[in-house]
């Protein structure tokens, strides 16, 4: 193995192996494979070409419970598709899955529009090329014109669509994600449909971790309706006390609670919603429409 990108012990399953529940084993990844190993005579080789989706957090009813956090590995391999299960210590894991999916995207070519959406606009922006480039806490894409992000905790939208690209028909994902308070959406093609549905997996980490954080969270009407005022407004600039008809030191309180949430954070042009507070409002106004 040319290089050894992650190292360590853990508990492993495979389903095309008699390793019945599971073994204590090593799981060694490299730049273009995973090796696991129940000992140094019994272990499996995957190249990381044959990898077509990665999930952390539950296990198919294939495989029996495993202690731990289990991140599932699927595969193609003799023709056939198969699994590989994966668990340990959830910090370890988190490593392991980052640097696998970095593995795995890091170079891909990818055809981007960008912004596709500004805000409800839509633009009429010009795909171009990209190199994909997963980093610590965004998703860069390499272009001739200089780096485009997509932060991770800003994404406010994610789907997976079929578009035309520079003429031809596509399957696309679809990222709506927010920049200084300002809703804009991407739209990313990639040669390869398994490293699309990789990409597709690893953005949806993030945008589900989001909407189950929003499940957790308790807010007053008062609340809501600064949120959807800030929404409605968007840069307008108005006054927040005009508008909900309230007295300064109020809207001060009701802002301060929006941003201990992580719902509003600041910007030059006053507060603005975060990835969270768009989700928060955009879940609000389907509700009521309903």
């Amino acid at each position: 193995m040319p290089s050894v990108l992650a190292d360590f012990a853990g508990n492993v399953s495979v389903d095309s192996r008699e390793w019945d529940p599971f073994v204590e084993g090593r799981i060694i990844l490299g730049e273009d494979r995973l090796v696991l190993a129940a000992d140094e005579d019994d272990k499996l080789t995957v190249p990381l070409s044959a990898v077509f989706d990665i999930t952390v957090g539950s296990l198919p009813t294939a495989f029996d419970p495993m202690p731990g956090t289990p991140v599932v590995v699927a595969f193609e391999a003799d023709g056939r598709r198969q699994a590989a299960a994966v668990s340990g210590e959830e910090a370890t894991i988190e490593k392991f899955v980052t640097v696998l999916f970095k593995a795995i995207l890091n170079g891909t070519s990818v055809t981007l529009k960008h912004p596709a959406k500004v805000g409800g606009r839509v633009m009429d922006t010009d795909f171009r090329g990209s190199l994909l480039n997963l980093q610590s806490g965004g998703v860069v894409f390499d272009t001739e014109e200089g780096p485009l992000e997509i932060p991770l905790d800003g994404i406010i939208d994610f789907g997976r669509e079929t578009r035309a690209v520079d003429g031809t028909e596509r399957p696309v994902l679809v990222v709506s994600h927010v920049d200084g308070g300002e809703a804009l959406t991407t739209v990313a093609a990639v040669d390869s449909a398994r490293k699309l549905s990789i990409l597709g997996r690893y953005l949806r980490r993030t945008y589900d971790r989001i909407r189950e954080s929003i499940s957790q969270l308790t807010l007053s009407e008062a609340e809501t309706e600064t949120l959807t005022t800030l929404y409605s407004a968007g840069d307008v600039g108005l006054s927040l006390s005009s508008v909900l008809d309230s007295d300064p030191s109020r809207v001060k309180k009701l802002l301060h609670s929006l941003h201990s949430k992580g719902l509003i954070e600041s910007e030059d042009g006053g507060p603005v919603l975060t990835a969270k507070g768009q989700i928060v409002v955009t879940q609000y106004l389907e509700r009521v429409n309903e």
